[in-house]
């Protein structure tokens, strides 16, 4: 029927053909952050935290054999949250954490099957409360160590030029990836970026699709948003000292913080609550202000 004499929604779905726009495949993928302790020779000081990230290996192809991001194609009954979360508790054995929608990535050759979009999604957990044992994954899984760091950054009058190294480890020290990534930033208002990765000679693999790309832009938001929200508290228990929260903070951001206390200002209040399972009793104990605001 000639739609310009459609004049009725019912009338309008009753004709309409689903097949006369092309389909893109969407799939759904989790990138699980975690953090632990780095091994200190000192079994009484507070241990160093590292960052962590879930990955499994492709038993299919394409990319056979390679790490990626744990994920999957869409549900075409099930809502994209409904779906990021179930694939959180199929991997973890939990899904009440935090998650959010990270980012859409859409390069028109990211996957070598068909035109595939990734709904990119970010879950902090914390790493004690994970229940392997509940989860009928069959894939191989390993925890990866995670840092972004920079290197080089070069000014000229018309971009800003930040050399970065993106380096992935597993724990068990078996497989390690390293980018380089190479982002120029336009000198003005828009602030436009150009990302180049480049997978480096030492790494002993490469990881799956544009596994690569998600991850970094995953770091980039979670430091961002470690500023101005209080997300680096989910991967923590409720009760903390100031030491152990600044090696979260740290962990995240990859580097020292210094006058943490003072940062924190009233986002963290002292209780009198203990920790159970010290070793030792911390000087002071504190948890998350439920009433801290952030103010502009």
């Amino acid at each position: 029927m000639d739609k310009h004499f459609i004049d009725n929604e019912a009338e309008f779905f009753k004709n309409y053909d689903v097949n006369q726009y092309e389909r893109p495949s969407v799939t759904n993928d989790v990138i699980i952050f975690t953090t632990d302790d780095i091994k200190e020779e000192n079994q009484r000081k507070v241990p160093k935290k590292g960052m962590q990230v879930l990955l499994v290996k492709r038993d299919e192809y394409p990319d056979k054999g390679r790490w990626s991001i744990p994920g999957g194609f869409i549900d075409i009954n099930e809502g994209l949250e409904e779906g990021a979360k179930r694939k959180l508790r199929e991997k973890t054995g939990v899904d009440d954490v935090y998650i959010e929608q990270l980012y859409t990535f859409g390069d028109i050759n990211r996957d070598k099957r068909t035109r595939v979009i990734s709904i990119g999604n970010m879950a902090l957990i914390e790493k004690e409360i994970i229940k392997f044992e509940e989860t009928n994954e069959l894939k191989e899984s390993k925890w990866f160590w995670i840092d972004k760091v920079l290197v080089e950054t070069k000014k000229n009058d018309s971009h800003i030029e930040n050399n970065h190294i993106l380096t992935l480890k597993s724990e068990d020290n078996e497989v390690e990836v390293k980018y380089q990534i190479i982002e120029k930033i336009d000198r003005n208002i828009y602030r436009r970026k150009e990302m180049t990765y480049i997978l480096l000679d030492e790494s002993t693999e490469n990881l799956a699709f544009d596994h690569y790309k998600i991850l970094d832009y995953a770091v980039d938001r979670l430091r961002n948003k470690v500023e101005y929200t209080p997300i680096a508290f989910n991967l923590l228990p409720r009760l903390f000292t100031v030491k152990e929260l600044q090696n979260v903070y740290e962990a995240i951001m990859g580097r020292e913080i210094l006058n943490f206390r003072r940062k924190m200002d009233d986002m963290i209040i002292e209780t009198d609550e203990k920790i159970e399972g010290k070793p030792f009793r911390p000087a002071k104990v504190f948890k998350f202000n439920e009433n801290w605001e952030h103010n502009f």
